[in-house]
């Protein structure tokens, strides 16, 4: 934060904590580490590829002189236009690569267990929603302040949830001796996440959504991206509601909106939600457009009033606000995924510098890791981070070589 603020940069803060500058343009903060870097001496050296690393030992003569990285580049002569390859001999190295595969490679070739990557932060496609004749169709830019997401998992997505190792040796299988044991139904773990739900031409997006995808990427990565997601349009009001209601209060949505039968009798359901959130300027807990959506969705005639509703009715309007079926049929197209979970393993890692534990010398930072978070700014705030302590600590591991040398 300070960081940022002691150079110009103006920040501000969302409720749910995420982090962004008062322009709302990113270009703000690309331009404020550029400027920072070329005042640091930074050289950047653009169209110039790193086609690998390699680890050279020291001299084979006898004479006192540590092994050296050697960084392979190539590029194109400016004269002739062709490929010209180069070599440069390093101390010290630092990957920073983001999730480029290079940066796995070379991690890779130094020794190291790559956890396979996959998107991490897209929004949901779900195309038999928002086609002609689905709830969504006609509903695009249409949001809801909070939603709640809920992604049971099953078998298939739990079988692939800690992360394969791309470069790891299968395990032996083992013989069973153990007695077959009597099978528990148990109760299959959930991922939730809430944040605003915007309905778009394809699906869903915002921050509740790119909070799904980033807990659950491996899991959705699992069942290829279609499965089912629970949306409940309202879960700030209930919870509300049962907080003022005390226990035992678990069906107040049912509650209340049977209470409109007796309140309301001759206004049409599909007019408008009748639940509203408090505060200074109330307002409709469920947008209008989709609020009429879901009624029909439940069944109910355009023209039924609450008076005229049964109980059946309210019973399936209650369940699509609360559990309603979003049937995701991909991830967000265009390749929308905005960071990459999986990379080099951090039990490799010294966290303390970001040091390998594999290759001494050889830094990492960012994406190349096994890291992603949510949206917000806080990927960014991990990269950031991890580079400056990958920073100083090569730097210091620099220092200390040459101390041995001399």
């Amino acid at each position: 934060y300070e960081w940022f603020t002691s150079r110009g940069v103006q920040l501000k803060t969302e409720s749910d904590g995420r982090m962004f500058p008062i322009t709302d343009n990113s270009q703000t903060i690309i331009d404020t580490i550029s400027d920072a870097a070329n005042q640091a001496g930074v050289e950047v050296r653009m169209k110039e590829k790193v086609d690998g690393v390699e680890w050279r030992e020291g001299n084979e003569n006898g004479e006192k002189e540590e092994g050296k990285f050697v960084v392979i580049t190539s590029s194109k002569s400016p004269d002739t236009l062709n490929k010209v390859k180069s070599e440069e001999h390093f101390d010290a190295l630092i990957l920073a690569t983001g999730s480029f595969p290079i940066g796995q490679k070379i991690a890779r070739s130094l020794g190291h267990e790559i956890v396979k990557p996959v998107p991490s932060l897209f929004t949901f496609d779900a195309k038999d929603l928002v086609k002609g004749g689905g709830i969504f169709h006609g509903l695009s830019g249409v949001s809801v302040p909070l939603a709640r997401l809920t992604l049971v998992v099953n078998d298939e997505m739990a079988s692939s949830s800690g992360g394969e190792l791309s470069n790891a040796k299968p395990a032996e299988a083992e013989p069973n001796t153990t007695k077959k044991k009597r099978k528990r139904n148990k109760k299959k773990p959930t991922i939730i996440q809430e944040g605003p739900l915007l309905i778009t031409h394809h699906g869903v997006s915002g921050p509740a959504a790119l909070r799904l995808s980033a807990f659950a990427a491996r899991e959705f990565h699992a069942v290829g991206y279609k499965c089912e997601v629970a949306v409940h349009f309202c879960p700030k009001w209930e919870e509300e509601q049962k907080v003022s209601k005390g226990e035992g209060s678990e069906g107040v949505l049912m509650d209340a909106l049977w209470e409109m039968t007796r309140l309301i009798p001759k206004r049409q359901v599909a007019t408008g939600c009748p639940l509203f959130t408090k505060g200074l300027e109330p307002s409709a807990v469920i947008p209008k457009r989709l609020w009429s959506a879901l009624v029909q969705h439940s069944e109910i005639p355009p023209a039924t009033t609450w008076g005229d509703a049964s109980k059946s009715m309210i019973r399936s309007l209650v369940s699509n606000l609360s559990a309603f079926p979003l049937r995701v049929t991909s991830k967000g197209i265009f390749k929308e995924e905005f960071v990459t979970a999986g990379g080099v393993h951090l039990k490799e890692i010294k966290m303390s510098s970001m040091e390998s534990k594999v290759k001494p010398g050889l830094f990492m930072c960012g994406e190349v890791l096994d890291v992603d978070g949510v949206t917000g700014g806080f990927n960014f705030m991990g990269c950031w981070s991890t580079g400056f302590v990958a920073g100083e600590g090569a730097a210091k591991f620099c220092l200390e070589e040459q101390m041995i040398i001399e």
